[in-house]
């Protein structure tokens, strides 16, 4: 069953950091296309943000809870704790950074707003960055198992 729960947890770290490296490297080509493709390219992130995370963000927290229960894991282990905290932020930055920055990106580009746009394309680069970043911490935590 530990094997099974580990892998599925895997699974889930991975299309995680897996997307976050998609949107980091493809950003700069939507940057340049025409406002159509990049309405097309927010519409596509923004339904990653509210289904695609959800669902990997659901697989890692279950899957890391029955770790914990049933798997050998303990909720003393400092890396359970960065698990737990880069989830929750990773949520959190999915509902109150991630769509409401790529809906005013759209409102942006759909009035020329050029010097709004490139605020906003920055502060989205750099919050990908950091939730990137955390998601890779988290990883190092579980795999040298941090306080364990």
């Amino acid at each position: 069953m530990r094997t099974l729960l580990l892998t599925l947890h895997l699974v889930g770290v991975a299309a995680w950091l897996g997307a976050n490296l998609v949107q980091l490297s493809l950003g700069r080509f939507y940057a340049a296309q025409g406002v159509e493709a990049r309405l097309a390219w927010l519409r596509a992130t923004t339904l990653l943000a509210q289904r695609y995370y959800n669902a990997a963000g659901t697989l890692i927290g279950v899957s890391g809870v029955l770790l914990v229960l049933d798997g050998g894991w303990s909720w003393g282990s400092g890396f359970v704790w960065i698990g737990i905290a880069v989830l929750v932020i990773g949520g959190v930055l999915g509902a109150v950074e991630f769509v409401p920055t790529g809906r005013h990106l759209a409102e942006a580009l759909r009035a020329g707003a050029a010097e709004r746009i490139r605020a906003l394309d920055r502060r989205a680069v750099g919050f990908a960055v950091l939730d990137t970043s955390l998601v890779v911490l988290a990883v190092v935590a579980m795999v040298h198992k941090w306080g364990a």
